[in-house]
């Protein structure tokens, strides 16, 4: 059983069965599609329920719809906190969109910086 999956869009592994690290790749849009590929990934390849890091590259982005379905825990059973990892204007923009609008069901935090990230997401290993 491998602990890594890529596509396209973007790549999965799980790290020392701690916590998914997710890279959504430069130019790439994550979309609905994605995060099934996503789930359905974590399901095959892993299937724990653990923290995510996300790191947004270069002109990453999300779709709205998305947005509105990356929030609720029954699309993304797998996740038991999520933290971005951002790199530029419109992916924080998006960011403070997605957190006021949608509110994530799970707790959710951006940041510019991976040590701060990581930090973060110890909280919840």
């Amino acid at each position: 059983m491998s602990n890594f999956y890529q596509n396209e869009t973007f790549s999965v592994k799980a790290l020392d069965n701690s916590y998914y690290e997710v890279r959504v790749f430069e130019n790439q849009e994550f979309t609905v599609d994605d995060l099934k590929n996503l789930v359905a990934a974590q399901k095959k390849n892993i299937g724990f329920v653990l923290p995510v890091l996300v790191f947004c590259e270069n002109n990453a982005t999300a779709d709205v719809l998305l947005l509105s379905k990356l929030s609720k825990n029954e699309n993304n059973p797998y996740s038991k906190a999520d933290v971005f990892v951002l790199n530029s204007i419109a992916q924080k923009i998006l960011a403070n969109f997605y957190v006021k609008i949608n509110k994530p069901e799970r707790p959710t935090k951006f940041f510019n910086n991976l040590d701060e990230a990581l930090i973060w997401l110890k909280k919840y290993i």
